[in-house]
């Protein structure tokens, strides 16, 4: 799964979801008459409103996270939209921002303008004092973009601010880094201290998961585990909760070789391929895939035999 401009919805992630969801009606066509247009305008949200969290089937959790600490969360405007609107017209995407209060069903947040209160579901907690070694699997956000990014550390002299790799931006996208030269989904980084996590086992927070969709499987990455139930975040940023029976965890990193048969992300699905390269040090492999018959390079965490 990767980070596209592309919002566009998801259909099996919010049918398998079983949460209420408020229904939004699309504005209406220019020859409707007027008293039927205002009844089909799309609702106005109060900037007051608390957000609550859309999924009734998803129990309440908590957060790890401490006053002070960076913390991951949506854009606060998206959460409320997603009372309102419902959410499967959302698309969302986690930022950084700062813990104020946590609390046991919901936490204050610090945003740039305000402090607003989150469900804990949506909370992603980073920790400080993190180290990593070179080829570990860590948790960010793109430090000098912006949103949630897995990475692979390409560089530790200094373990407290590694050099990473980006993982959630396409190995061949073609806008350029600070350089004007590579590639955004080419270039390393370095980290800040306190900004990231390692991400150490299935399930895990960051990590992905193919959702059985009837015959399909349909990629989405973990946000939070709670019993038997998981919340992703699914393609172009359409969150749900899904059983956790349905999930397939990926490998964090691939032991595939050269000509191994391999199931990889393809676009939100995942599709079956050959692998013709393996690049462990920037956690890439490279599949030509049976659907298109083109040669792909698929990040680690979404690659399985």
């Amino acid at each position: 799964m990767k980070k596209t401009l592309i919002l566009v919805g998801l259909a099996f992630l919010f049918s398998a979801c079983g949460g209420n969801q408020t229904a939004n009606t699309a504005a209406p066509p220019e020859n409707k008459p007027a008293n039927q247009a205002a009844a089909q305008a799309s609702p106005t949200i109060d900037p007051n409103m608390q957000a609550t969290f859309p999924f009734k089937d998803f129990p309440a959790v908590e957060t790890t996270a401490k006053p002070g600490e960076v913390v991951l969360v949506p854009s606060y405007n998206w959460l409320q939209e997603a009372n309102v609107k419902g959410v499967d017209k959302v698309a969302m995407i986690w930022y950084s921002q700062t813990m104020q209060a946590p609390d046991k069903e919901m936490s204050e947040v610090k945003f740039m303008s305000d402090t607003r209160k989150v469900p804990n579901a949506y909370i992603v907690a980073i920790p400080p004092g993190a180290t990593a070694k070179k080829g570990d699997i860590v948790l960010t956000w793109w430090q000098t973009g912006s949103g949630m990014q897995r990475a692979i550390v390409t560089d530790d002299t200094t373990p407290a601010e590694p050099v990473v790799r980006y993982l959630d931006i396409d190995y061949d996208n073609p806008a350029k880094s600070r350089d004007g030269k590579t590639g955004i989904g080419q270039m390393d980084e370095k980290l800040k201290p306190n900004t990231f996590v390692k991400i150490g086992a299935p399930f895990d927070v960051g990590t992905m998961v193919a959702v059985q969709d009837g015959a399909e499987q349909k990629a989405a990455q973990v946000i939070r585990v709670a019993g038997d139930k998981v919340f992703v975040n699914g393609f172009a940023g359409h969150v749900a909760v899904v059983d956790k029976a349905r999930c397939t965890p990926f490998p964090l990193v691939s032991s595939a070789k050269v000509g191994d048969k391999v199931k990889a992300v393809w676009v939100n699905s995942v599709k079956d391929g050959t692998v013709t390269k393996v690049d462990p040090a920037i956690g890439r492999v490279f599949i030509k895939f049976d659907v298109d018959g083109q040669e792909k390079a698929v990040s680690f965490g979404e690659v399985m035999k």
